[in-house]
Order: structure tokens, then C-alpha cells, then sequence
């Protein structure tokens, strides 16, 4: 079989992220060890991908290799650092395994695919996905094209004013939309057998060295998009829009009951449905003396450790109040005044210190009020 020379499998990676970057197909497909199989039509399909997300940048790192004697191949398994134009401000890092053969006289790529625990590049993720442009949208995914038309309207709908209200915030957003759950899992990082987490949508990326957001994707869960209605899902969408600018304008997060519960009242405007059936849930637990007492914890709103429902419900109200007393602009302020790059007990302390000086209260009183609030709403 052989192995490849180091300068082997760095000339051949370099000349396929060279084509995928300039737009280089015949380039690329030189680099395909068979374009007739199904993963080397796979990864034809994923050029085709990265070139309609038009990806600006995209590098290795070191490679390891690994030999397979039984598949006559080597496994290149290499960090890549990569850029969407217009999208994101500083580089994306994540893993791909390459599976190198001889094809020609030379090492070919046969499959790729990615590994570990980092977000997949969308292109591997979902190699037939489909890309519609709005002004302030680029959304992109495996669902049928009218509900991708669907999210970018909302994105036009609700990006300007948050624009207005949050100084930094992204002029245009990237939205995934998988159509199955391995895509999502693998979108997100995590296994492919991962159960359904029981959140609609996710926001992530990286944050710079001034703890701003450098290039956020909202990646929709399919079996909520499925399911939800067209309001249910502008509400979603909304929701993590939201966390787009202020995770892009803010240099760091404030406690987590503050920063969902805020999402939550902007996501909430844009509902028709009336806040007591909203919250009959939470309502109910209330009526039945096990209502909560304290501010939701990070724990309490982390979906992989808990039933989220109430405590975000919960976390809803506690903004909803504050709103009321203080104002949209008084709780922007807070939140920027709440912002930490540290722990999760670190963006509490700092919301309790912003919270006196802010508005002038205390996480006592707020929680005091806040729970009359709830009873009151009980009836």
C-alpha cells in the first residue's frame, strides 16, 4: 500500500482547499479519488455546498495519519480554520478526517467527513443543501426550499430592529436548517445517535478576545420545525436572533435567566397568542404550591440536565417585570452593564451588581416581586 509522505498529504490538501476557495471545480475533483461512488459524489456535492455558502477562507493545521492496511488507505485527520464571506469576522476551527488512497499513481481523497466534538462546517454537515439570500438572511438547509424562504422572512422581519436597539449587532444572519437529526447532531457537534435535547434552535460560535461573537449560526432543530406552527416557529427564530446581537454587540453574557428571559420577551412580542396560555404551564405549577422561588439557575435552564420549560417560562417573567418597571432601554442597559466573560456564578454576581446599579434594586426584591407577579397571574 505505502503511506504518504508528509509534503504528500500537505500538497494534496492544500491543492483541494485552494480549488474549494477559488472556485476551482475540475481543481477539486482532481483531488476526488473516484467521482462514480457515492462518498466521492458526496464530497463533489459538499464543494458545491461551501461554493453556494461562498466560503472565503478556508487552511489545515497539522495532519495525523493514521494507516488502515485492511482498507488500503490512510486516515488524515487535520484541524481547518475557515471564514464565510460576509459572515463571519474572524476564523471558524474544527476537525476533518480525510481517508487518503492511491488513485492514479498519487493519494486521492476517497471520503471525508468530520470528527470530534466541534460544529461541522455546514457543507459536511448537509452536502445537498439548498441556499436562500435576503437582505439580512443566509439561510441554509436540507428542508424544502419554501420553508428556508419562511426563516429569511423572519430574519428580514426582526434583524433591523434589533439592529437599531443593539449598536454591533450582525447585518446578516446564517441560518441551518437540517431536515434530520443526524444533521443537526452533526451541525452541533454532537453524536449521531444524540437524543432530541427538546430545544428548538441553537446559537453558536466563537467568541473574539473582547468576548464578542465573531460569527453565529442558528441551527434549527427539524423535529420542532416539523412540528411548529409558522408563528411558533417566527417566535423561535426571533428568540435566537436576540441572542445573535447581543452575543455580537456585548462583550461577554449575563446571567442566563437575564439573557433568555430578555430573548424570550422580544421572541414573544411576535406571538398572537395570549401570554396566559403561554405560561399555563408555569401557571399551573404555581397553582399547585410548586412554582419556583428563586431566579432560574444555569442549571435549571440547561436542557441536557433538566425539564426547561417552566424554569424558562419563569425566567420570562422575571424580564416581563422588569420591563414593565424600567423600560426597554433600562434593561438593554442592564444587560450591557451584566456582561461577563467568566463563569456561570461570575455572570450572576455581575447581573446582581448591575441590577443596583442600574435599576436601583436588588435580586431580593426582584425575586420578591416576581414571585407575587406569578401569583397574581395564578389567580
Amino acid at each position: 500500500m505505502g503511506i504518504p509522505t508528509g509534503t504528500e498529504v500537505v500538497g494534496l490538501l492544500r491543492r483541494r482547499a485552494d480549488a474549494l476557495v477559488a472556485g476551482d471545480e475540475p481543481g477539486f475533483a482532481a483531488t476526488v479519488a473516484d467521482r462514480s461512488t457515492g462518498p466521492g459524489e458526496r464530497q463533489l456535492a459538499a464543494y458545491r455546498a461551501a461554493r453556494s455558502l461562498r466560503l472565503a477562507r478556508f487552511t489545515h493545521g497539522a495532519v495525523t495519519t493514521t494507516p488502515d492496511p485492511d482498507r488500503r488507505s490512510v486516515r488524515a485527520e487535520v484541524e481547518v480554520r475557515y471564514r464565510l464571506d460576509h459572515l463571519d469576522t474572524a476564523d471558524r476551527t474544527t476537525r476533518v478526517a480525510y481517508e487518503l488512497v492511491r488513485s492514479g499513481g498519487a493519494w486521492a481523497v476517497s471520503a471525508e467527513g468530520p470528527v470530534g466534538t466541534a460544529p461541522a462546517p455546514p457543507w459536511l454537515a448537509m452536502p445537498g443543501l439548498r441556499v436562500v439570500r435576503t437582505p439580512h438572511a443566509v439561510v441554509a438547509g436540507t428542508v424544502p426550499e419554501s420553508r428556508l424562504e419562511e426563516h429569511a422572512a423572519v430574519v428580514d422581519g426582526a434583524l433591523p430592529a434589533l439592529m437599531t436597539s443593539w449598536d454591533g449587532a450582525p447585518r446578516t444572519v446564517l441560518v441551518l436548517a437540517p431536515g434530520t437529526p443526524t444533521e443537526a447532531h452533526t451541525l452541533l457537534g454532537r453524536p449521531a445517535g444524540a437524543g432530541d435535547s427538546g430545544v428548538a434552535a441553537t446559537t453558536e460560535g466563537p467568541t473574539g478576545p473582547d468576548g464578542r461573537a465573531t460569527g453565529d449560526r442558528i441551527i434549527l432543530d427539524p423535529t420542532a420545525d416539523a412540528r411548529l406552527t409558522p408563528a411558533g416557529r417566527d417566535v423561535v427564530l426571533t428568540h435566537e436572533l436576540v441572542h445573535v446581537a447581543v452575543r455580537g454587540s456585548v462583550p461577554g453574557r449575563a446571567a442566563l435567566w437575564l439573557a433568555e428571559g430578555y430573548a424570550d420577551h422580544v421572541g414573544y412580542t411576535r406571538s398572537d397568542v395570549p401570554p396566559e396560555r403561554l405560561l399555563e404551564p408555569l401557571l399551573t405549577e404555581v397553582r399547585a404550591g410548586r412554582g419556583p422561588r428563586t431566579l432560574p439557575t444555569a442549571s435549571a435552564l440547561d436542557p441536557s440536565t433538566s425539564d426547561i420549560e417552566v424554569p424558562y417560562l419563569a425566567a420570562w417573567q422575571a424580564v416581563e417585570l422588569l420591563v414593565q418597571r424600567h423600560g426597554e432601554d433600562a434593561v438593554r442597559r442592564l444587560i450591557v452593564a451584566s456582561s461577563s466573560t467568566g463563569t456561570d456564578a461570575q455572570a450572576e454576581a455581575a447581573t446582581d451588581r448591575a441590577l443596583e446599579s442600574e435599576l436601583r434594586t436588588t435580586r431580593g426584591d426582584l425575586t420578591r416581586d416576581w414571585r407575587a407577579r406569578l401569583a397574581d397571574l395564578a389567580g
